[in-house]
């Protein structure tokens, strides 16, 4: 995975229209020995790290299939289990909105000749933004392995499926 990214992604394009790769790709699952760590309904599936080598920094793969030009195309999004990534977003969210609002009200009581103690948050916030971005780029470094093991399983269960590339137009 190229460079940090809070969650990574890829794009595989497959030959069959998405209801065919899906119904392919159940039917392939069922040959493995990682089906439990695996959930799927409808063109969406999550892939699980097994959970005697799950850790809270672990991953999670959900992959949704999409049509594509006669074909379809396959979405995969790293990320946190959804628990851990709800809260992460509410303490990113949080502590943006504590810059933001320390920031603003700073300038105001600045600006109104008033004693800026508003400032705190800003002084809080921007560091803490900062924090929660080291400990994404962490778990992902950590994690590393386990990423490439959830990878390697879709292109197991994707191979002989791959659509051609299309030459660019002129």
């Amino acid at each position: 995975m190229p460079g940090r990214r809070i969650r990574p992604t890829f794009s595989i394009p497959l030959s069959p229209e998405p209801k065919e790769a899906m119904s392919i790709l159940r039917d392939r699952l069922q040959g493995t020995n990682y089906q439990e760590c695996t959930r799927s309904k409808g063109r969406c599936a999550d892939f699980f790290v097994d959970e005697e080598k799950r850790k809270i920094w672990s991953p999670h793969l959900s992959v949704q299939v999409e049509p594509e030009g006669g074909g379809s195309l396959l979405r995969g999004r790293f990320g946190p289990h959804p628990e851990l990534w709800t809260l992460y977003m509410f303490l990113y969210t949080a502590v943006g909105f504590l810059a933001t609002l320390g920031l603003i009200l700073g300038f105001v009581q600045w600006q109104s000749g008033m004693s800026p103690w508003g400032f705190w948050g800003a002084v809080i916030g921007i560091p803490g933004i900062l924090v929660l971005y080291g400990i994404s780029a962490t778990g992902q470094k950590l994690s590393a392995h386990q990423m490439e093991e959830l990878k390697d399983r879709i292109d197991e269960l994707v191979r002989g499926m791959e659509r051609e590339p299309q030459p660019p137009r002129t």
